[in-house]
């Protein structure tokens, strides 16, 4: 499984892909919407507004209205998202047996989560390129391939191609919000799918994971993702600009991102400062 659960420093936001799965929640391989039940999410809850910030990356959507699904356990639960919308059904397994005969990009992804939390990391790995890259794909598998070769999960560790593949996912899930919008088709899953593309991307960034280290960068990306709700991202942006990491230092601002994390279930011990009145 991935590295065992580090214990965080406070303020010190733990990143997402590191963690493994607590014990009280199991993930539940069934569903496309238990994909990233494996990692530690926070549940998704409302969303919170800024003014936009120069030199934050630009992708084409409003991105204050998206409401993520819940899965059992309260983890944000992305859907797989085809080359082109698709009626809901077409998420799911393809047939009956499709666990033990895949077929499409979305079963391989079923089954590479299966794989994934009865730890045969190497069986995932090839499960989740194969998603990834049958039939052009499916994003959720090219996210799950790109996190894999990221930190060598089940293959060789290959930062460079793995920040690739969750670019392609990013980018490909904005293609696809937009062609949803355009045939009025329920984008709820695709945000959620970008949402956590956009945020690993920023975290490639941030950490120079694959790519040229870029602070700066990497905290316009979790901009985007905390504008969009995810509190991961909103835990990440406020640490940065609670330290002036990759931005300048503004704890006001700080405090109301670590607000909106808290509001959403991070824990904000040692966090005492951000209802201050100053803060406000």
């Amino acid at each position: 499984m991935p590295n065992p659960p580090r214990q965080a420093p406070p303020n010190q936001p733990v990143f997402r892909g590191e963690v493994q799965p607590q014990a009280s929640g199991l993930p539940r391989p069934a569903s496309s919407n238990s994909v990233y039940s494996s990692y530690s999410y926070y549940p998704y809850e409302g969303n919170i507004s800024t003014p936009p910030t120069p030199g934050t990356p630009q992708f084409a959507l409003q991105p204050s209205t998206s409401q993520a699904s819940l899965n059992s356990r309260g983890a944000l639960s992305p859907s797989p998202t085809p080359a082109h919308p698709r009626d809901p059904d077409s998420y799911e397994l393809s047939s009956p047996d499709a666990l033990t005969n895949p077929r499409t990009p979305q079963d391989y992804l079923q089954l590479g989560i299966a794989h994934h939390i009865a730890n045969r990391l190497e069986d995932s790995a090839k499960c989740f390129e194969k998603s990834a890259t049958l039939d052009q794909g499916c994003g959720v598998g090219m996210l799950m391939w790109g996190l894999a070769l990221r930190h060598g999960w089940g293959v060789p560790q290959n930062e460079a191609r793995g920040f690739k593949w969750l670019r392609k996912a990013a980018e490909g899930a904005v293609s696809d919000l937009e062609s949803a919008k355009a045939g009025m088709v329920d984008t709820s899953a695709i945000k959620s799918e970008l949402v956590i593309a956009i945020y690993e991307v920023g975290q490639s960034f941030f950490r120079g994971w694959g790519v040229e280290k870029d602070k700066k960068m990497g905290v316009n990306y979790f901009r985007v993702a905390a504008r969009l709700g995810d509190p991961d991202a909103q835990q990440n942006l406020a640490f940065a600009l609670e330290h002036g990491k990759g931005c300048k230092k503004d704890r006001k601002e700080a405090a109301l991102w670590y607000r909106a994390a808290v509001k959403q279930g991070v824990s904000d011990i040692g966090l005492a400062w951000i209802y201050k009145e100053k803060f406000q």
